[in-house]
């Protein structure tokens, strides 16, 4: 028997899952608290009520939560709180996501998009296995949350949302079963291309959204959390392509916000070190910040400039 288009998908990431928990990985602990979105804690519910109308205007997490908090409070039928709702509630990534809150029935409301013009409706069987809690809120488990993102979201904040599920603990051999329960439905070619390049390595979704440019720019499938050996030791490229010797570090803003990572400048010269000892190793590096990822176009440019200049000097070291 033919085995279902995704599979191959989910046995490469269960084998980056598990090289990443061996209790050796290097990767083991990299990533702390603040690279993922930062868990929902019972004071932000508590914000969310708006009262106070002097109040500042909330942030896009509150206008959700607020959301939330008034269909739980409206609404004594079971529902569960899902899709890019539940995900940013389980504490994932979300990607340039509307201010809607979506919620998941097993029965159809026929509710008016124009009278809740701020919810989304869905209505679909919920088996147990789908259903889990955040603070005691009812929203759908990991694997359910990330197969509703790779079917509904546009690629970049669906590709963002799966890597970070699955790094939060979302099931491979789960979502293997909902995808395959869900064949023939809406978006299922889109949940399966996105599992094809999927990375639950990736650090942040600056750097999910670039290997999605670079895939789209027909590269190779970049690789994440690279080692690289230098003069300053061992170091871990955010992606790139080690045969080419072509690393790509994504600047986020948080690398520069003055907390607990120190002083802005004493990171950026660390930095700047950081790139001398790669180049002085013999890598080309690229890097990227935020604004870029809003010309995609020009971003694949650079990205393809970089891997081809790579792959001449590869190719010139072989027949020299």
């Amino acid at each position: 028997m033919r085995e279902a288009d995704h599979v191959p998908a989910i046995r490469r990431i269960t084998g980056i899952l598990d090289a990443m928990n061996a209790p050796d990985s290097p990767l083991r602990g990299m990533w702390t608290a603040d690279a993922a979105h930062p868990p929902i804690v019972p004071e932000a519910f508590e914000l969310a009520r708006g009262d106070d109308p002097g109040a500042p205007a909330r942030s896009h997490e509150g206008v959700i939560l607020a959301g939330v908090r008034g269909l739980l409070e409206d609404t004594g039928a079971p529902l569960w709180f899902s899709h890019e709702t539940a995900a940013m509630l389980h504490g994932a990534w979300t990607y340039r996501t509307p201010e809607l809150v979506h919620l998941t029935r097993e029965w159809n409301p026929h509710v008016d998009e124009e009278v809740e013009p701020h919810v989304r409706r869905h209505h679909t069987p919920m088996p147990s296995q789908n259903r889990s809690t955040v603070l005691g809120v009812p929203v759908t488990s990991l694997s359910r949350t990330l197969v509703d993102c790779i079917r509904a979201l546009p690629r970049d904040g669906a590709l963002v949302a799966c890597d970070s599920l699955f790094r939060l603990g979302a099931e491979p051999a789960e979502v293997s079963r909902i995808m395959t329960a869900s064949r023939g439905k809406r978006g299922v070619v889109q949940a399966r291309q996105i599992l094809d390049l999927c990375d639950p390595r990736s650090g942040s979704p600056g750097e999910t959204v670039t290997r999605l440019v670079a895939a789209d720019a027909g590269l190779p499938r970049a690789d994440c959390q690279i080692e690289v050996a230098t003069a300053r030791g061992r170091c871990f490229v955010d992606l790139g392509w080690e045969g080419v010797r072509v690393a790509v570090e994504f600047d986020g803003d948080v690398k520069y916000a003055g907390d607990e990572r120190g002083d802005p400048e004493d990171v950026r010269r660390a930095e700047a070190a950081r790139q001398q000892a790669l180049e002085a190793a013999g890598w080309i590096v690229v890097r990227v910040r935020w604004e870029e990822l809003d010309d995609p176009i020009a971003l694949e440019q650079r990205l393809r400039a970089a891997y081809l200049a790579g792959r001449r000097r590869a190719l010139v070291g072989l027949t020299a």
